[in-house]
């Protein structure tokens, strides 16, 4: 299962999304509480904004070329999967 947090502009965008909803292929979660800065919605408080920074300094990383190699990976099972 993975969770994503979409914001949906498109009317009919969010009936597709409600279609498969009523498919069971997904599940739509309402009251989901988000607070980071990278998305739209109410401001942090300076304290969060700190604690936000803080968080991704000692946030561990990896190396350009792995990353870029992970990605291709992914990449081709994607294109796998809309052949």
């Amino acid at each position: 299962m993975q969770t994503l947090t979409l914001e949906i502009k498109n009317t009919s965008a969010l009936k597709t999304l409600q279609n498969l909803e009523e498919k069971h292929f997904i599940r739509i979660v309402d009251d989901v509480y988000l607070d980071s800065a990278a998305l739209p919605g109410t401001r942090l408080s300076l304290k969060a904004f700190k604690n936000w920074i803080s968080d991704s300094e000692n946030a561990s990383s990896i190396d350009l070329k792995e990353a870029r190699s992970k990605w291709a990976n992914k990449r081709k099972q994607l294109e796998k999967l809309i052949r």
